[in-house]
């Protein structure tokens, strides 16, 4: 045998690269080889069968509860030390369990089995050494049950929503038995009456050395605490409520959230929730900001919000905003009423054009924005970094745009790196490439032609449109790499209850014509370059 294989880090690097089903006979070649193969073999397991079927035959019995749609296992004798030797040989080496009712295919096993099951267990901890847990339950019983999957050297745990004040109570306990937790996830949903934000507090504070966290929602006590740790890098707060005193009590020296990164808040209730932890966050080296708003925030609402962004974000590092709502929201025909009052204004999105390192743009208010030609020019020249910009509207019936495709020129001469963009246009008038831009147009200087090569992806949404064969020449001007074209057709399709459902088909048809007439005038435009070139 070559000597680089008496090597156990090239066994593993190999074992890895071997599919699961041939790890058995691999680990069976020779003994070199066993204890890697068998290590990425048992490494991530998301069902307790593999490891029930180690035990010797006869033990247990297996039986299906057809009625429950469960298996009901018993135990056949009473279960003796010496049984547990094999599954215990093979449970040190896992390292993430997935217990995932809703995933996982077949039936779970019943309640009467792990009542069984934790009884006769031998020692404490099912998987000594695991270090990833991802539990979800679907029923209250299995939840109680999570305790022993727990071990001294877990540092990533998810877990499903508890469902009683007893589950509840055991959170507070996992900072005790998982003290080098680092990444936690505790996923509740909206619909939930149970008051879980001191149970989860609780668990928090008891946690130093986090890097990842996701949780409903954080008082004014976990938020000191959480403030001030030195390896958190990313927060999710996910119906986060408002503070009831504000700042926190802590040093006026103290550096908040030092290594905090990627943040992701949802407000329970109204944008007021977030504006204060933005200022808690304004040292924060903070890369991507993302915030979930309520359904129905009126418009001088979310410009406070984009105010606030602009304000207290750091201008250097943050590159990535994604604010608003995502589709479907309340909102379905606006009214007057609606657009006077949720309708955004381009001046109220000019605040955050002094944070000029973004990359990534997504901004999705309730009727999305009245904007014109001047203001996306001040948005392009903003954001020379652009890649991905969205200008997006929860509501179907967007509101008419009064953006022009020759908007579209500032973006494509200022944003050399876009790649997709959303943004809706009226394109029933002619544009043609060679319109100078209104910066330029000076006397009988001639014309220069304006081309950015990246932008493959463009959503119109509910855009009106005149030619479509005279559209797609502009684009395939300007934008000569452009490939696929959505509408609001594709993010709003049949079954939803709207009047202008034959309008948004026949656009879609129109924009989709356009779509298709681009590769044509993509490749008679790279036939005359290479004509030109001979």
């Amino acid at each position: 045998m070559h000597r680089c294989l008496h090597l156990l880090e090239i066994v593993s690097l190999i074992c890895q690269r071997i599919e699961k089903s041939s790890l058995p006979s691999f680990a069976r070649v020779c003994k070199a080889f066993s204890d890697s193969a068998l290590d990425v073999l048992w490494r991530h397991q998301d069902s307790l069968f593999n490891l029930l079927r180690c035990m010797p035959d006869g033990i247990w019995n297996e039986a299906t509860d057809e009625e429950e749609d469960e298996e009901n296992w018993s135990l056949n004798r009473p279960v003796l030390p010496s049984d547990w030797q094999r599954p215990l040989a093979y449970s040190r080496r896992v390292k993430w369990f997935t217990y995932d009712e809703r995933k996982r295919p077949g039936r779970p096993l019943s309640f009467d089995f792990f009542e069984s099951f934790r009884l006769c267990l031998p020692w404490k901890h099912l998987f000594p050494n695991i270090q990833t847990l991802t539990f979800n339950s679907c029923n209250e019983w299995s939840f109680q049950f999570m305790r022993i999957f727990l071990g001294p050297r877990l540092n990533r745990l998810t877990l499903g929503k508890p469902q009683s004040a007893a589950h509840l109570s055991l959170l507070p306990n996992i900072a005790m038995e998982c003290p080098l937790l680092k990444t936690l996830e505790i996923q509740f949903f909206s619909k939930d009456k149970l008051d879980a934000k001191f149970s989860i507090s609780a668990l928090v504070v008891g946690l130093g050395r986090l890097e990842s966290l996701s949780v409903p929602c954080l008082d004014n006590i976990v938020l000191e605490h959480v403030a001030q740790l030195p390896s958190l890098t990313s927060l999710t707060l996910q119906k986060q409520t408002a503070l009831k005193s504000f700042p926190p009590s802590v040093s006026s020296n103290a550096i908040l959230f030092p290594s905090l990164r990627s943040i992701d808040i949802t407000a329970a209730d109204n944008v007021d929730a977030i504006i204060p932890l933005l200022v808690l966050m304004a040292h924060a080296p903070m890369n991507d900001l993302t915030i979930d708003i309520p359904d129905k925030v009126p418009a001088k609402r979310i410009a406070a919000l984009y105010s606030a962004i602009a304000r207290y974000c750091p201008h250097s590092s943050l590159k990535d905003i994604m604010c608003g709502r995502g589709f479907g929201g309340s909102i379905t025909i606006a009214s007057s009423a609606d657009t006077a009052t949720y309708l955004m204004t381009g001046a109220q999105i000019l605040p955050l054009t002094s944070l000029t390192n973004l990359t990534e743009v997504c901004l999705t208010p309730p009727l999305g924005f009245d904007l014109d030609d001047a203001i996306v020019a001040d948005l392009a020249q903003a954001w020379p970094h652009l890649i991905h910009l969205g200008l997006f509207s929860t509501c179907y019936a967007n509101y008419p745009s009064r953006v022009t495709l020759r908007g579209l020129l500032p973006l494509a001469q200022h944003c050399p790196h876009l790649r997709s963009l959303t943004l809706p246009l009226d394109a029933t008038s002619e544009t043609r490439w060679h319109q100078k831009l209104q910066s330029e147009s000076n006397g009988e200087e001639p014309a220069r032609r304006i081309q950015q090569i990246s932008l493959g992806s463009l959503n119109v949404m509910h855009s009106p449109i005149g030619d479509s064969f005279l559209v797609a020449g502009f684009l395939s001007s300007v934008f000569p790499k452009l490939k696929v074209i959505y509408t609001d057709h594709v993010f709003h399709p049949f079954g939803e209850e709207r009047a202008d459902l034959t309008e948004v088909i026949a656009l879609d048809e129109k924009w989709k014509a356009v779509e298709g007439v681009l590769p044509l005038l993509r490749r008679a435009r790279g036939e005359e370059r290479a004509w030109t070139c001979q």
